[in-house]
């Protein structure tokens, strides 16, 4: 085998050594540049279900995603206030997994157009365990022998007790205040949670 011959085989492990060297260093700056983004991660509010413009948001309507924190990206809802949005007016339509921003959303107005407020102390059991700002209800008479028809209402107000009662102010189409507020003040008002799909 002659000098040249082995002086090529040198040159080119020599070259295979530290293309391996390369690798492995290339190797290693990926794994701590994950290992950053996995350490950089915040939690964020979500859209979990289909909110139309115009709507009010719901509690059930938000979650929780962790994204990788990065300082360019603006606007994003920290997860210390997703309950902020609950009860706000989505100002486009909202799909799930869309990560809330600045200006997806505006304050509700306490009474819509054809609205009334009206008051009520609710005793434990007369209405959903964890009511909020923003939710709809069914308002219904607790004595089904009393004749008045069952009305959906909006929360706009909500502050417990300390004995588990619930002091609410509802927001009810003007043709069934009068209704709700008759049984709300003789002690008769039930509310109940409504489903996602607009059903009891």
């Amino acid at each position: 085998m002659s000098r040249s011959t082995n002086r090529v085989r040198s040159r080119v492990r020599t070259q295979w050594l530290a293309l391996g060297a390369a690798l492995v260093v290339l190797a290693s700056v990926l794994v701590g540049w994950a290992l950053t983004q996995a350490a950089d991660r915040v939690q964020v509010v979500q859209v979990a279900q289909s909110v139309q413009a115009g709507d009010v948001i719901a509690a059930a309507d938000l979650t929780l995603a962790e994204v990788a924190f990065d300082g360019q990206v603006q606007g994003l809802v920290p997860m210390e206030s997703l309950e902020a949005l609950v009860g706000r007016v989505a100002t486009i339509d909202l799909e799930p997994g869309t990560l809330m921003q600045t200006g997806m959303w505006s304050d509700a107005p306490q009474l819509a157009t054809g609205e009334e407020a009206v008051g009520a102390l609710l005793t434990a059991g007369r209405f959903p365990i964890g009511l909020e700002r923003g939710d709809l209800a069914i308002a219904a008479p607790i004595d089904a022998a009393i004749a008045t028809d069952s009305t959906i209402v909006r929360v706009i107000a909500v502050q417990a007790q300390p004995n588990g009662d619930l002091l609410i102010t509802l927001a009810v189409a003007h043709s069934d205040s009068v209704g709700v507020a008759q049984l709300a003040a003789t002690n008769q008002l039930l509310l109940v949670g409504q489903s996602i799909d607009g059903g009891a």
